[in-house]
C-alpha cells in the first residue's frame, strides 16, 4: 500500500495492525499513531514556556495603572486547558482513504483473517521491526 498524507499534519501514513485493539491503525514513518496539532506544533518542545510568557502578558502594571490584555488571557486559558487535558495531539487519519492494492486476506481456520487468526491465534502477517 502506498503512503497517504495525514488530514491534520504533513506526516505520511501507512497502515499497521494493532493486536491489542484488534484493528488497523494509521502510523507515520516512525511508527507513531499520533502527532502534534498544527496550531501548537510551533510551541514544541516546551509549550509551557509559551504558556508562562502568555501569563506574564495577561496583566501588566500595578495599582491604578493595571491593564488586562484580554486577547493574551483568552489564548492563555485555551492553551492551559488543552495542555491539561492533553488536547494538543491528534490521532493520525488519512486525508483520503486509499484504494486497497494489497493481496486478498489470508484464509486460516476456514475463514478470512487479518494479521492474526482469531480462532487459534497464529500470526499471519509479519510483525513490524522494532
Amino acid at each position: 500500500m502506498t503512503s497517504v498524507a495525514c488530514s491534520l499534519c504533513p506526516a505520511l501514513l501507512h497502515r499497521e495492525a494493532d493486536p491489542v485493539t484488534d484493528t488497523w491503525v494509521w502510523a507515520d514513518d516512525a511508527g507513531q499513531r499520533s502527532g502534534a496539532d498544527p496550531d501548537v506544533a510551533h510551541l514544541q518542545p516546551d509549550p509551557y514556556a509559551h504558556l508562562k510568557a502568555l501569563g506574564a502578558r495577561c496583566v501588566t502594571g500595578s495599582g491604578r495603572r493595571r491593564r488586562v490584555d484580554h486577547a493574551a488571557a483568552a489564548e492563555y486559558t485555551m492553551l492551559k486547558v488543552r495542555l491539561e487535558t492533553r488536547g494538543t495531539f491528534h490521532e493520525h487519519s488519512p486525508a483520503e482513504l486509499p484504494a486497497w492494492d494489497g493481496p486478498p486476506p489470508p484464509e486460516h481456520c476456514g475463514w478470512p483473517s487479518g494479521w492474526r487468526c482469531r480462532q487459534c491465534g497464529a500470526a499471519l502477517a509479519l510483525e513490524r521491526a522494532a
